[in-house]
Parts: structure tokens; sequence; C-alpha cells
């Protein structure tokens, strides 16, 4: 009996090895996929929280420019608040001298609107130059957060084509595996056929060969002992009566010629 499987066996092999190929390949489909979610999950993550992280800023930034503004136009009103009561001060102190007073009040007027001039324009300047740096950071982050979630995608990708182009590698090794057990499972059997098929015919030919030799000692051992058989004498005169009687009977009543065949002995 042959230790060499048979062919449904061997299908049965082949079928097993091409169904774990195929999970491999699945797995490897798989793990691309979660690893792509997962670098596209963080990618999107990162791009919210430098969106949140900008909007943040820029709030704080408008809330310390609104202060800003705040603070400056409260102390123009105390300082409008003081010169008013200083004014009315003056005016009741010093009526004799009203109209030097008036000059005076005229001149510090302008230098107090020229000063709040410059204050609020130095404030509006201030609150516009806050603004653009928040728009500024604003765009930056964004910048950044597109660069990063293109990168995420990017990689992801490459992730992705890699596990792809592995689990196709182990599909395509595994196939080739099974056809080359499957053609060498098929010349194995052809060889032992073919061996079977030439030990027969040298058993063929062997057993004839023998049995001709066989059969040709036999008859040349026959026609020895036919040759080397005595030859009986001659009849005697007083022999007659029993030659006679012998034919009476119908029976020879001398020795009777005995073969002895050896075929046994030399065949064994």
């Amino acid at each position: 009996m042959s230790a060499w499987p048979s062919e449904a066996e061997f299908a049965m092999a082949d079928v097993e090895i091409v169904r774990s190929e195929s999970m491999a390949y699945d797995e490897a489909l798989r793990a691309s996929g979660v690893a792509h979610d997962e670098a596209l999950s963080a990618a999107l993550d990162t791009a919210e929280a430098e969106q949140t992280r900008a909007e943040r800023l820029q709030v704080a930034t408008v809330s310390r420019a609104e202060a800003l503004r705040a603070a400056t136009v409260a102390r123009a009103e105390a300082l409008r608040a003081v010169t008013s009561a200083h004014d009315d001060a003056l005016r009741a102190a010093e009526e004799r001298r009203a109209a030097a007073q008036k000059q005076a009040e005229e001149e510090y007027t302008r230098e107090l609107a020229a000063a709040e001039t410059t204050a609020a324009a130095e404030a509006d300047t201030a609150y516009q130059a806050e603004v653009e740096a928040a728009a500024k950071a604003h765009e930056e982050a964004l910048r950044a957060a597109e660069v990063a979630a293109q990168t995420a995608l990017e990689r992801a990708d490459a992730i992705r084509a890699a596990g792809i182009a592995r689990a196709e590698a182990i599909r395509s090794a595994g196939t080739r595996r099974a056809h080359s057990l499957r053609d060498a499972a098929g010349g194995y059997e052809e060889a032992l056929r073919e061996a079977a098929h030439a030990r027969s015919d040298a058993l063929k030919a062997i057993t004839s060969a023998h049995d001709e030799a066989l059969q040709d000692a036999t008859v040349g051992y026959l026609e020895a002992l036919r040759s080397s058989a005595p030859v009986p004498p001659p009849a005697l005169p007083g022999d007659d009566l029993t030659v006679e009687a012998e034919a009476a009977d119908g029976e020879p009543k001398g020795p009777s010629l005995v073969l002895i065949d050896d075929l046994a002995d030399d065949t064994g």
C-alpha cells in the first residue's frame, strides 16, 4: 500500500491551502482598513483641535481689543468729567478772569481734544492690529490643519496600498505553491504507474523465459531417460510356456518400465 496521498486527499489539501491563503488575504485587507480608518480619525481630530484653538484665540483677541477700547473710552469720559468739573470750579471761582479763563479753557479743550483724538486713534490702531493678528493666526492654524489632514490621508493611502500589495503577494505565493504541489503529485503518480507497468512487463518476460527453460529441461530429461533405458535380454527356449501363458492371460508378467520424474527435484 503506497504512503503517498490519494488524488481526493491531495485535492482536499489543495482546497485547505487555498482557503488558508484566502483567510490571510482577508485578514490583511481588514488590518489595512482599520489602519486607514484610525489614521483618518486622528487627522480629523487634529484638524478639529486646531480649528477650535484658532477660534478661541480669535475670541480672546476680540475680547481684549474690546476691553482696551472700552477702557480708553472710559478714560476719555473720566477725563471729560474731570475737565467739566474743573471748568465749573474755575468759572465759579474766577468770574473776573473770564476772558483769560475762556482762552485757557479753549486752549485746554483743544489740547484735550487732540489728546482724545490721538488716544482714540491709537486705540483703534491697536484694535485693528489685534484683529489682524487674530485673523492671521486663524489662517495659519487652518493651513496647518489642512496640511496635517493631507499628510494623514496620504499616509493612510500608503498603508492601505501596502496592505493590499502584501495580501496579493500572499495569495499569489499560495496559488503557486498549490499548483507546484499538484504538479509534483501528478508527476509522482505517473512515475509510479510507469514503474509498475515496467515491473509487470519484466516479471512477465522473466516468467515466460523461466517456463520455456523449464519445459526444455524437462523434455531433455525425458529424452535422456528413454535413451538410457536398459534393453531386455533375448528369450530362452524354456520360457515359451511362460510367454504363452502371458499371452493367454493378456497381461505381461515380466518387468515393466518405470519412469521416475525428477521434475520436482529440478525445479526445487
